[in-house]
């Protein structure tokens, strides 16, 4: 991932296990180690105390039991991830994009969100655990510039007609196939002869999550793609809508499951199957309905005419009434008390007799006569709302660009190393 990350050597292992052991108690004695500088990226310095409070953040937000050796083994990737956020700063900065303190707030209302925890209790949960300040700020800040950075990008991703078709018909044509929740951690391989390290990290980051880390916290982490935000959840996807290779490995996944690293020709996918769904055979999958029901009481010891008179006007209100409104008011007139307007009815939930009387039922036209224990009734559709289980054009659109904005969000990355002095003291 980093041209440079190969001269990465723990030049004084011992002193850095040490440091990180003695953290959550010492912290404040790292100024004046004599290795308190990790990294220089453009002559911006990155501390020691910056990568081992990252390291404890990462502890905190993926539920990682923490030791030396789990410390020593996730440092270069830590380091390589501060390495990133430092040049995507320097270059928001750059190009005069701020990011502001309402910016931070939001962030943090975000993190609380996805954590379960109360509003503005984000920084208390963080002291508790003897994480310093500013930590969290220092990580959502480069998030915010790099976002801002990509939104100035987005003019320049096109996406056609014919590239949504081609991605409409493609799900249609897999209605009837599986569906699948998928997260996802994307470790990108920018040089080819970074690919053996950027395998490694991969199997790190595996090792830790079989060992109970949360998966969305190691993703909001570590991932190179833009599903890092929402805890790498990619949602729910057709078959065919993932790349051949990470289909693949999904199919072979039950949900709970995590993958090994998936090698594709962008680097390294670490998959979890959330969940999956069966069947979806047609693209409408709900169908809710908002009935009028027009009731009349009829007991078998009532006289014939009353019943007579009563299915009158229902034959009457079935022959006249063109909408729930005169529905509704032939109700009135009757002091019909279960007469009724019902709301986002789902056809399954309508007893045998009402869900066949509506079954062709065409909105504003009253059913024929039904006969119900204890009375008859009529029912019209007021409404009738067809919810598809495809995604919108706008859906399909807007994923297409964020995908081509990551492509362009690492060719930037990438020039920015090119360009970049950095130089690793550790």
């Amino acid at each position: 991932m980093i041209s440079k990350f190969t001269t990465f050597k723990f030049t004084n292992i011992c002193l850095l296990l040490a440091v990180i052991t003695l953290m959550t108690f010492r912290a404040p004695a790292y100024a004046q180690s004599p290795v308190g500088v990790a990294a220089v990226v453009n002559d911006e310095p990155i501390s020691i105390i910056d990568l081992v409070e990252r390291i404890k953040l990462i502890a905190v937000s993926s539920n990682i039991q923490m030791t030396p050796q789990k410390s020593n083994e996730m440092a270069p990737q830590v380091l390589q991830q501060l390495i990133n956020e430092t040049l995507q700063m320097q270059e928001a900065e750059r190009r005069g994009l701020e990011v502001i303190d309402e910016d931070i707030a939001r962030g943090k209302s975000i993190i609380e969100q996805n954590a379960g925890l109360p509003t503005d209790s984000l920084d208390r949960f963080l002291e508790q655990r003897q994480i310093a300040p500013g930590t969290i700020e220092n990580q959502i800040k480069p998030q915010v510039a790099w976002q801002k950075l990509l939104g100035s990008m987005r003019n320049e991703v096109q996406i056609s007609d014919a590239e949504i078709d081609d991605n409409l018909q493609r799900i249609v044509n897999n209605q009837g196939k599986p569906r699948n929740r998928v997260q996802e951690i994307f470790l990108p391989v920018d040089n080819p002869q970074d690919s053996t390290r950027v395998y490694q990290s991969a199997l790190e980051i595996l090792n830790v999550l079989k060992q109970g880390a949360e998966f969305s916290g190691l993703a909001r982490q570590f991932s190179a793609s833009a599903s890092a935000a929402n805890g790498g959840d990619l949602g729910w996807l057709y078959s065919g809508e993932l790349a051949s290779e990470l289909q693949q490995a999904v199919n072979q996944l039950e949900p709970g499951q995590i993958s090994e690293p998936v090698q594709t020709i962008r680097g390294y996918y670490i998959i979890k199957l959330l969940d999956r769904r069966v069947g979806d055979a047609n693209v409408v999958t709900d169908v809710r309905l908002d009935l009028y029901q027009l009731f009349v009481p009829l007991t078998s010891d009532m006289p014939k005419d009353q019943i007579d008179a009563k299915l009158a006007v229902l034959n009457n209100t079935q022959e006249t009434a063109d909408s729930c409104e005169a529905m509704a008011n032939v109700a009135v007139d009757l002091g019909s008390e279960l007469s009724g307007e019902m709301k986002g009815i789902s056809p399954t939930e309508l007893s045998g007799p009402i869900s066949q009387a509506v079954s062709n039922l065409e909105p504003q036209k009253p059913s024929n006569i039904i006969r119900v224990d204890g009375g008859a009734l009529l029912v019209m559709i007021c409404n009738k709302t067809e919810e598809s289980n495809l995604p919108s054009r706008s859906e399909v659109e807007n994923r297409l660009r964020m995908e081509r904005l990551d492509i362009l969000a690492r060719r930037k990355l990438r020039e920015l190393r090119r360009q970049a002095f950095i130089d690793i003291r550790m």
